[in-house]
């Protein structure tokens, strides 16, 4: 799968990230064409922020209140955002490289042409969002919460979603074969049209009590 990718322009202003966005949210105003790094923000509760043409690179944004955030043309780099609760935002043409996502929520989200890379998202929910066009690749996903969400035009590439959650989420046209699935949580209903190796079907098997004969 392709996607689209953001496009940042090399003329960002740099700018301050706790002071930038408080600011922002005070005002009711979006944060465009901003570039920050380095910078800090923890335990912030700052609902409803409009972000558009913006990198954030090496930033330490943990335990923060983002919900309802609108955020276009974004990329994150080497970024911690552990603990983050985005619930109800949209996220359309965003990159997360590089970045630590644990235990952060994003339930009830929008995704559209999103990239997660080598990114550690274990404990990360994903309950009841919506996910078009969004590829993870190579990520830590331990646990991962998906369940009730659609994810039928997802890509899943070498990610362990080891004891993941996918009760009764969307997953047709979903191709499992690059990514480990032990322990993972299915409902058997909600696996029509995916793919599988013979070993996960096997192991899927398995999991409903029937005996298979080696």
């Amino acid at each position: 799968m392709e996607i689209f990718m953001p496009r940042i322009s090399p003329d960002l202003h740099t700018g301050d990230l706790s002071a930038d966005l408080h600011y922002a949210y005070a005002e009711e105003i979006a944060v465009k064409t901003s570039r920050f790094h380095g910078d800090t923000l923890t335990g912030a509760d700052l609902p409803r922020l409009d972000l558009s043409d913006c990198c954030f690179e090496n930033c330490r944004m943990i335990d923060n209140e983002l919900r309802s955030m609108a955020a276009d043309n974004i990329i994150f780099k080497d970024c911690d955002l552990s603990a983050c609760r985005f619930d109800g935002s949209y996220f359309g043409k965003v990159v997360f490289i590089g970045c630590r996502l644990t235990g952060t929520t994003f339930q009830d989200c929008g995704f559209k042409e999103v990239l997660f890379e080598d990114c550690m998202l274990s404990y990360a929910h994903f309950w009841s969002s919506k996910l078009e066009r969004v590829i993870f690749r190579n990520c830590p996903m331990e646990q991962a919460v998906f369940a009730h969400a659609s994810l039928s035009k997802t890509a899943l590439e070498d990610c362990n979603l080891t004891g993941a959650d996918f009760m009764h989420a969307r997953l047709k046209g979903m191709d499992f074969t690059q990514s480990r699935i032990s322990g993972a949580y299915f409902n058997l209903p909600d696996l029509k049209g995916v793919t599988f190796t013979p070993d996960q079907a096997v192991m899927l098997i398995k999991t409903i009590g029937v005996i298979v004969k080696e």
